[in-house]
């Protein structure tokens, strides 16, 4: 439990990240397999969006908690995220389909995305999105319509 020396997030945003994404607990949809996970993201706004896992009836087109957290954000025009906080009853890695779907969003930024693993008796561990993705798939096509969405100002060319 303690915070890589690169990683700017303080222990007050991990704490809170870990208490939004514990109270959207009671909201999982988890039928299936009564497995239910959370997840909260930060932005760079330092704002916290918090959302938890939906199963379906058809298993491929439930969402994981970390990607719900994701499209919560993105519905209240957050795009530029800091932190992605994931938790269960004890410490679960983040699915590698939502490592490559938060990555998209890193390209926005163009900034690490950390990654927070916690368990419900507020144990976590820290990752950089680069470390636990190393053989990523950044896209180049459009990368500059992605990078629009920023609240990041850039220098034009």
């Amino acid at each position: 439990m303690s915070i890589p020396k690169n990683c700017p997030l303080t222990e007050k945003e991990i704490h809170n990240m870990i208490k939004v994404a514990k109270e959207t607990r009671k909201n999982a949809f988890s039928h299936r397999s009564m497995h239910k996970i959370w997840a909260s993201i930060l932005t760079i706004d330092d704002k916290i969006f918090g959302w938890c896992n939906v199963e379906s009836a058809i298993s491929w087109l439930g969402t994981c908690a970390e990607r719900c957290a994701v499209d919560n954000a993105v519905s209240h025009w957050q795009y530029d995220f800091k932190a992605v906080c994931a938790v269960d009853s004890h410490l679960t890695p983040v699915c590698g389909a939502c490592l490559q779907y938060i990555l998209l969003f890193s390209q926005v930024s163009n900034q690490e995305v950390w990654i927070i693993n916690a368990d419900i008796k507020w144990n976590y561990e820290i990752r950089s999105l680069t470390e636990l993705l190393p053989e990523w798939y950044r896209t180049k096509s459009n990368l500059e319509s992605i990078r629009s969405y920023s609240k990041i100002k850039r220098k034009k060319k």
